[in-house]
């Protein structure tokens, strides 16, 4: 296959010259309004076009190889409580796999996941919503975590941080420190 950035020939989607140089990660930190830190690595546009291939095969590789570009490195360098656990944020498969779970899977080294902890009734789309729109249509997550785990929070975006900041607020009702949310993009808009 050839890379989608380069068009050089690559065993992965995107060859490891493009992860080192394009694609090479800036973290970023933004504190929600609930106090919860998201760590994230990308702007939006720099990787929208792969954001987008989410629902399909070619994505979960790229998604893949986008976290262990970005938040694997990170996770190694921060210090945090050991036996903590990942969560991905709604990781129920709607269209062929859930790219939370494939993040939270990329990170495995570091921090074990915890599929099908964290699930939302509300199957309403968020994607090009505004604010208004998701906080009146709640995700309803139900969480199945064990009281007094430390977790992280993955998702692929940060918007306007509802979707964290509702999955923050229901773990921690139920005695779950959430440490702090890794996601590859803040789409925050300026």
């Amino acid at each position: 296959m050839r890379c989608h950035l380069c068009l050089q020939w690559s065993w992965q989607p995107l060859c490891k010259t493009c992860l080192r140089t394009i694609l090479e990660p800036t973290p970023a930190k933004r504190v929600l309004h609930s106090g919860l830190k998201v760590y994230s690595f990308y702007q939006y546009t720099e990787i929208a076009n792969f954001l987008h291939t989410k629902h399909t095969y070619l994505g979960a590789k790229i998604f893949a190889q986008l976290a262990k570009n970005s938040m694997l490195p990170f996770l190694q360098q921060v210090n945090f409580p050991k036996g903590a656990y990942g969560i991905p944020i709604d990781d129920h498969v709607r269209h062929g796999y859930a790219h939370s779970a494939v993040l939270a899977h990329a990170l495995r080294s570091i921090i074990k996941p915890l599929y099908k902890s964290l699930r939302a009734q509300n199957d309403q789309t968020y994607s090009g919503q505004k604010l208004a729109f998701r906080q009146s249509h709640k995700r309803n997550f139900i969480s199945t975590c064990q009281t007094g785990m430390n977790v992280v929070l993955i998702d692929d975006i940060v918007t306007t941080g509802t979707t964290l900041e509702e999955a923050q607020k229901v773990l921690e009702k139920n005695n779950v420190h959430v440490l702090f949310a890794l996601v590859l993009a803040d789409a925050k808009e300026n």
